[in-house]
Parts: C-alpha cells; structure tokens; sequence
C-alpha cells in the first residue's frame, strides 16, 4: 500500500481501506454492500467509493452489481492462481522487452533493487523484502515500456502483496526469490529476452506455488463451522 499524503485523493484513501477490510474479512466474501451505505460507514460522497469500487474490481477483490454496490467474491485458491498465472504471462512479456532495450544505468538501477531484496531477506524482513521486490519488478517493467500491461500488473501487485504479507513467506522462499532475481539480472545483462522471459516466468510461478501452500495451510488452521 502506497503511503498516505495530503495530496492522496480520497477514493484512493477509501480502496486501500476497503482492501484491507476484504482482505482480513471484516468485509466478509460472499457479502455486499450499497455505495450509500459504504458512503456513510466512511464519511465520504458516493463518488470517491464509486471509483474505489471500480478500483478494486479491477484487481478482483469485488464484483459491482447493478444497484446492489458491490460484492465481494470468494477468494480462493483459484482466484490467487489465476492472479499469478496473469502475472506469469505479462512479466514474462515484460522482462523479454527489457532485455532487449535496457541500458547499463537501467541495469545498475535493477541490480541495486536485487541487492536491497536479497539483504531483506536475509534478516527476514517480509514488509521491507516485498517493497523491493516491487521496485525490482518495477523497475524492468518500466524498461520494457508497455504501460498497458504496467496497468495490468501494478493494479493486481497490491492485492497479492497484502496476501503475501498476511500469509507470510515459506522457508527460504525469500532467499530462492533472490536467487531468482540474479538470473533474471543475467539474462537482462546478457540482453537474451528469451532467457530473461523463462526466468521471470519461472520466478512468478515459483512464488504462487509458495503462495498457494501459505494460503492451504491458513485455510487448514481455520476452525469449522
């Protein structure tokens, strides 16, 4: 989640609000709710929780429903697969433009966000290792300058990245991870896309399958009804 400042428009405010109750089930899956009544719960117009609905529709997180507000979908391990697998596909694409048009002070740049990750890790610092993992992936999408797919993935990265950090990382995944950004880094220094798209997608599919056993292993904690 981006930090908050004076100049944060208010809808923007009110998604990061509404995500986080979504995510930690004070806005329960299954449920809905009007923009009236949501406008009142916050203290804020119908417009800024309009376009924070659309917001947050556009990671997944709700269905908006004609003159029912919006909905909140069961999230399950599909929707986080499918996520991951949308994410495989566009980074994948990403990192084989990069490499084909990365500079040297764009690689000094990459590799300084792989080393803040990898030191992260190693003091097991999740909050701090995830904002760099995001600035490392930001920074190659950026290179390949296609902001239609920028759009795409940066719209699902704070949905997967409030997940990550509830769920937590397994054992030694963040040191894999950073593993995997150096061989990402190899392939953009060799300027070989197609090595650079396996290794990203490879990266992306190695981090939703340890996503996806966080998530089994929460739901198995969960007492039944």
């Amino acid at each position: 989640m981006a930090p908050t400042t004076a100049s944060t428009p208010a809808y923007a405010i009110l998604r990061d609000r509404l995500r986080l109750a979504i995510l930690d089930g004070t806005w329960p899956p299954g449920t809905h709710r009007t923009l009236g009544a949501l406008a009142l719960e916050h203290q804020v117009s119908i417009s800024p929780v309009r376009e924070a609905l659309l917001s947050l529709e556009g990671e997944g997180l709700v269905e908006i429903r004609q003159h029912r507000g919006a909905i909140v979908p069961l999230l399950d391990a599909k929707l986080f697969a499918d996520l991951y697998d949308l994410r495989g596909a566009l980074q994948s694409l990403l990192a084989r433009r990069a490499a084909e048009r990365v500079t040297e002070a764009e690689l000094t740049g990459i590799a300084a966000h792989a080393r803040a990750f990898e030191a992260a890790a190693k003091r097991h610092d999740a909050a701090a290792a995830l904002r760099h993992n995001e600035a490392f992936h930001a920074a190659i999408d950026g290179v390949a300058a296609n902001p239609q797919a920028q759009a795409v993935v940066a719209a699902r990265t704070a949905f997967v990245n409030a997940v990550r950090l509830r769920l937590g990382y397994g054992p030694a995944r963040m040191l894999t991870a950073a593993r995997q950004h150096e061989t990402i880094l190899q392939a953009l220094r060799a300027r070989h896309p197609e090595a650079a798209a396996e290794a990203a997608f490879a990266h992306v599919e190695s981090a939703k399958r340890d996503l996806l056993e966080r998530f089994a292993e929460e739901q198995g904690r969960k007492p039944t009804p």
